[in-house]
Order: structure tokens, then sequence, then C-alpha cells
């Protein structure tokens, strides 16, 4: 059955936090639907806010997985975390009373910060999958601190100042919408809206770019694949590049040649590690190494190197990653359709409500999916479960 609102109470404008809590909400969902959908929240808190703060904690002081990727997965568990505490109670509670009773200076933050906590999850998921494809097809090494906390703090910024016109009211406002029972983006004064812009630039286009990122990712497995099985060009080697002219480690031309490896095409141990190579595998070339003057996988040789097989570290690694952006993809398309597709105030009150459920699951999906795929990150937990029962039988 479809619910119809008056378009004039959904595009009423809100002073006053009595004024909110007096607009019944929810009045043509079941009853059962929406206690279904408060156990649901429930159930996602009691998973979500545990398991984001311990993979934080585990990631964060486990050595063995610290590296780029990790610190991207942490900080999408940040996000996570806050969605969970703040943003998953307070509309349980609109669910169960049927209300709004946060107040309305709390209706604007509560839209605002749920769309910044989404579009840092997105941008974030970009930022893992762009590192992996520099890593595939580019092996250089840019991802070290100091430029991990630069992106960081964009993907933060950026996320922000992405909504604030709407905030201020400048560019649609942010206000209750009686038919989806909690404060989110409507039209503005003059009837312009920023939905369709915030789709497109925190969804469609970072989904877009995922999946020709990966796309090229399998292209490049793949063919590293065929050569390996002799089906490949023969021809096809390390990629000599010229350097400068020396004494030794020449070509017939008088050239210093340097290859990549094209193990490390496929390699994220050496590309993705956060901790410099050792002294010994440095190559000196003056009074510098030669790490120092290029951030990349190369080596100085003079032999051909047939490339190398991604290891089982990369492929559950790889799995891993795809699992998590699959998983996010499934959970907010089905809100992306019902927002853009279905009709803004006349649509099902089932499809409101499993879009939003999809929408929230994220939240407690990721830590069930590293416990599932990856060795390395089943060993954080272990070895953080271990610190803590050693802690308390010191007690």
């Amino acid at each position: 059955m479809a619910c119809d609102y008056n378009k004039t109470n959904v595009r009423m404008v809100y002073t006053s936090s009595e004024e909110l809590a007096s607009v019944e909400l929810y009045k043509c969902y079941p009853d059962t639907l929406l206690t279904i959908t408060f156990a649901c929240h429930l159930v996602f808190m009691l998973i979500g806010i545990p398991g984001n703060l311990t993979t934080i904690i585990a990631l964060a002081f486990c050595r063995k997985v610290r590296n780029a990727t990790a610190i991207f997965i942490i900080n999408l568990h940040i996000s996570d975390l806050i969605f969970g505490s703040m943003i998953l109670p307070m509309t349980a509670v609109t669910f169960w009373t049927k209300q709004w009773t946060h107040g309305w200076i709390m209706c604007r933050v509560y839209a605002y910060c749920k769309l910044i906590l989404i579009a840092v999850s997105i941008f974030t998921i970009l930022a893992i999958t762009i590192n992996r494809y520099i890593i595939v097809c580019h092996p250089l090494s840019i991802y070290k601190r100091r430029n991990i906390t630069i992106i960081l703090i964009i993907i933060w910024i950026l996320s922000s100042t992405l909504f604030l016109p709407s905030f201020f009211g400048v560019w649609g406002r942010f206000d209750l919408e009686p038919n989806l029972g909690f404060c989110t983006t409507l039209d503005d004064e003059n009837g312009k809206s920023p939905k369709k812009f915030f789709a497109s630039t925190a969804f469609v286009a970072p989904t877009l770019i995922i999946a020709i990122c990966y796309a090229r990712i399998l292209w490049v497995v793949r063919k590293t694949k065929r050569i390996l099985q002799g089906q490949g060009p023969k021809s096809m080697g390390p990629t000599h590049l010229p350097l400068t002219r020396t004494q030794s480690d020449t070509s017939t031309d008088g050239r210093t040649l340097i290859s990549i490896d094209p193990a490390s095409l496929t390699n994220s141990r050496t590309s993705d590690d956060l901790t410099p190579p050792s002294s010994a595998t440095a190559t000196p070339l003056g009074h510098k190494t030669f790490d120092n003057y290029f951030k990349a996988t190369l080596r100085l040789t003079r032999k051909e190197k047939r490339p190398k097989s991604p290891t089982s570290r990369d492929k559950r690694l790889f799995a891993m990653i795809v699992a998590i952006i699959v998983s996010y993809t499934l959970t907010h398309l089905p809100l992306m359709v019902t927002r853009l597709i279905y009709k803004e105030y006349n649509s099902d009150p089932y499809a409101n409500e499993l879009a939003h459920l999809f929408g929230c699951l994220r939240t407690c999906m990721n830590p069930i999916i590293y416990v599932l795929i990856s060795n390395e990150y089943r060993y954080a937990y272990r070895s953080l479960l271990e610190n803590i029962m050693k802690k308390f039988r010191k007690q």
C-alpha cells in the first residue's frame, strides 16, 4: 500500500522542537514493520559498535598488518563506529516512538552527520581502491605516513564541506520528512535540492572509478598469469628505463638500466608497507641510496626476470577488499534507487524500510568479512584478545 502525505505538510519548515515532536510519523506503516526495523537497529548496534571498535584497536596495535590499506580500513571503521553510536540510536528511538523527540538542532545535526559519515565511507573505499590500483598497475611507494595523513584529512574536509550549503539552507535544507520518519535533505524555499548532485558525487562517480580500477587490476593480473603459463609474448619482461651514464651496469648503448620487477605488481607487501626497505637491499648511487631518488619498487639489473605469480596473501587481501566494496555497494544501492526512482513523497513503506535497513547493515558487515576472509586480520583480533587475557591474568 502506498503511503500518501500531504505535500504542504512535507514542505513545512519547522522552527522549534515542539513543532517537530508534534508531527506524527509513519502514519501508513504497519506496527509490525516498525517493530522489526527497531529490533534490527538494536542488532546492528550490538554487533557494529563493539565490532568496529575492536577492529580499530586490533589493526592499530598489530604490526603484522600495519600498512596503507590497514590505515584506510581503520578510517572506514571510525566512520562506521560513529554512525552506529550516534545515528542508529536516534533512528531506533524514532521508529519506536513514531516521533522526532531529539530536538530542532539535532534534526539538522543528524542529517548533516549522517551524510558526512556516508561520504567518508565511500571516499575511503575509493582511496583503498586507488591504493590497490597503484600497487598493481603502477608500483610506486607513494603511500607514506605523511601522504596517507593528508589523504585522510582531505576525505574528511571534502565530506564536511560538501553538505555545508544544505546545512545553512543555501542549497536545499535539512528538515524532518514525515514519510521517511527522520531528518534528511529537502527542497529549499526556491524548490532546489542537491540530492541528485550528492548521489552522483558521493555514489555514482566513486562507484564508476572503483569499477574501472578493478577492471584494470583484473586485466593486469590475468596478463601476468598468461605470461607465467607461457602464453604471453616472450619478449615481455622487466621494463627498462634509462637513468644515467655510468661505468658499470650499463646497456650496449651506455645507459644504466632500471628494471621493474613484475612481481611487485601484485606484491602488496613491498609497495603497501609503510616501513622503509632494509638497507641491505638498497643500491648505492653516489652518496645517496637509489631508494632516495625513486619511491618505487625498482632494481638495477642486467638480467631479464620472469614475473612471479600473486602470493596467497595477495589473493586473500584482494578478495577481502573486493568483498568490502561489493557489500558496500549492495547496502547503498537500494537506498539510492528508492530515493531517486520512487516518488519522493509517495513511496512504499516496505521498500523504504528495506532500503534503510540495507544502508544501516554496513555498520556491522566489515568486521564479519575480515573474520571470514583474512588470516592476518584474524591474527590481529587474536593478538588483541591474548593481550587482554594476559592483563587480566596479571591482575
